[in-house]
């Protein structure tokens, strides 16, 4: 039986409990797609309530809080949030204890952390003034530095975890934090407490999250006394390899929020909010193709460790098939079911931003591909690389902002997508320096051919009847369009179906096999 990825044997102890097999891979993508999907439909049951309990300028203020909570998460990253994922899965493959690596990382993130804290909560009346022309916000401002702290320490121990394949962790404790951010929110919001009620349930959700990284996290660090003497002479190792990736963090930090900040500074706050939902609603799909990437750098990671490059390349081919199968028709079926997703998702007011996610979904069809080559770069070593690769992106970017002026909200989408593309396309070629890239072009072409018959079923079916609340309806005629034409093109054969079958078991692995696989 050929597998989804070849196998990584392990004689070593220390790294049995990571070994990567195809299923395993499978089920850590199943597990992250699932955080996604459960932590979506309770964000969009929250986001359908929060965009009618607070007005269009609360969201914007709301949107423009998270620019700033990236922007701290950018500064004190150093790299590290990167690097650290790829240090501990090497690690793990060369036989060695990650631990001076993830005390290292922390010795840094910390005392960062404080300081940009500190920073604003001192100067949060003149960061009210300067993000929202106004100091009224210069209390929730203060809340958000309590905030900054936990989410500054988060992401570490996350890619900490994520080096080591614990993706059920990763995925478990995702969905609790979530749950508990937006059931506090509704509470607070239930109470009258506005905006303030928000920032609160984002602290408990975020608390909460950091409690379960830190337990997980301590369970798997060899803590001893000698431990911190000596990850403080490991920083400057790891600083020289993380500072061209946080050179490029920087950089895509400002190519991710330049439209948010273009609108914050010369458009209303409430085109911020628009424009904030529809962002939202494409980041479900950003979300999805992060998870399947996610899955496969422990993988890469340990095959890289024991230079086993051959595993890497025929992973590349065998996994975009997937890639391909899944966000295919989720990108073509976002950008078909924009207009009622938005307006169902945050109500008729945010109706004007159904163009921007259409047209961020049409780009989003790069997804297919690109969770398959997903922190090869990074793996590799090839930082400078991946800095070169973000600052053209930026550079497109720039060249296209004339097109603002004639195109508004959607223009921004369209430079967003174009850039997207365009780095994509940059890692791919790189790569392709470093090692063989193959992928299954008769699979791509069946796959999109079958995207794009579902997509003509479900744009008729709305023009013969249209109405948000047919959202539901229109999904299921595209799932059953799309089913019937990857069957009829036999895009699935015996050994997918076996693979199906060490990921969910004999019995449920039947009735999926019926639907998803031609029988011969």
């Amino acid at each position: 039986m050929k597998s989804f990825l070849p196998e990584i044997s392990t004689a070593k102890s220390l790294t049995e409990e990571v070994e990567l097999s195809a299923s395993k891979v499978a089920v850590g993508s199943i597990y992250l797609t699932l955080q996604n999907i459960l932590s979506t439909l309770i964000g969009v049951l929250g986001y359908a309530y929060l965009s009618r309990a607070i007005t269009q300028e609360e969201m914007g203020v709301i949107a423009g809080i998270t620019l700033l909570y990236s922007l701290i998460q950018t500064v004190v990253d150093l790299g590290i949030n990167s690097s650290i994922a790829k240090f501990v899965s090497e690690d793990i493959g060369k036989g060695l204890d990650h631990s001076m690596h993830v005390v290292s990382a922390l010795t840094l993130r910390l005392p960062l952390a404080l300081a940009a804290a500190s920073s604003i909560a001192i100067f949060s009346q003149n960061l009210s003034e300067a993000l929202f022309k106004t100091t009224a916000y210069s209390n929730i401002l203060t809340l958000i530095a309590i905030d900054a702290i936990l989410l500054s320490i988060s992401p570490l121990l996350n890619n900490v975890l994520l080096g080591c394949g614990k993706l059920k962790n990763i995925a478990v404790y995702g969905i609790s934090s979530v749950a508990a951010r937006w059931l506090f929110i509704t509470l607070f919001l239930l109470n009258g407490y506005g905006l303030t009620g928000v920032i609160y349930g984002w602290i408990i959700g975020d608390t909460a999250l950091l409690i379960m990284l830190v337990i997980s996290t301590l369970k798997r660090t060899n803590l001893k006394r000698s431990l911190l003497n000596e990850s403080v002479r490991l920083l400057p190792q790891m600083l020289r390899f993380s500072m061209p990736i946080y050179i490029s963090t920087i950089i895509s930090f400002l190519y991710a929020w330049y439209d948010k900040a273009l609108i914050l500074a010369f458009l209303p706050l409430e085109q911020l909010g628009i424009y904030n939902i529809a962002y939202t609603a494409f980041s479900v799909l950003m979300s999805i193709a992060a998870s399947l990437g996610s899955a496969l750098l422990p993988y890469y990671g340990i095959a890289y460790g024991r230079n086993n490059h051959k595993a890497i390349s025929e992973a590349i081919k065998r996994a975009s098939k997937y890639t391909m199968l899944i966000m295919f028709p989720l990108a073509l079926g976002l950008a078909a079911t924009a207009k009622p997703v938005i307006t169902l998702f945050a109500g008729q007011q945010y109706e004007a931003g159904w163009p921007v996610l259409a047209t961020l979904a049409l780009f989003g069809l790069v997804y297919g591909f690109s969770p398959a080559f997903s922190n090869l770069l990074l793996i590799y070593g090839k930082t400078k690389t991946i800095l070169l690769v973000n600052l053209t992106s930026v550079a497109l970017s720039l060249t296209m902002l004339p097109t603002l002026r004639f195109l508004g909200l959607t223009g921004l989408a369209t430079v967003r997508g174009a850039s997207l593309l365009l780095s994509f396309t940059l890692s791919v070629y790189f790569l392709s320096k470093t090692i063989k890239i193959e992928i299954d072009r008769q699979t791509a072409w069946k796959a999109l051919a079958s995207t794009i018959i579902m997509t003509i079923a479900v744009l008729a079916t709305q023009k013969i009847t249209y109405n948000k609340l047919f959202l539901p309806l229109y999904i299921a005629i595209g799932a059953t369009a799309y089913t019937a034409t990857t069957r009829a093109l036999k895009m699935l054969n015996k050994e997918d179906a076996q693979l199906v079958k060490e990921i969910f078991g004999e019995k449920t692995s039947k009735l999926i096999t019926k639907i998803i696989v031609q029988q011969h």
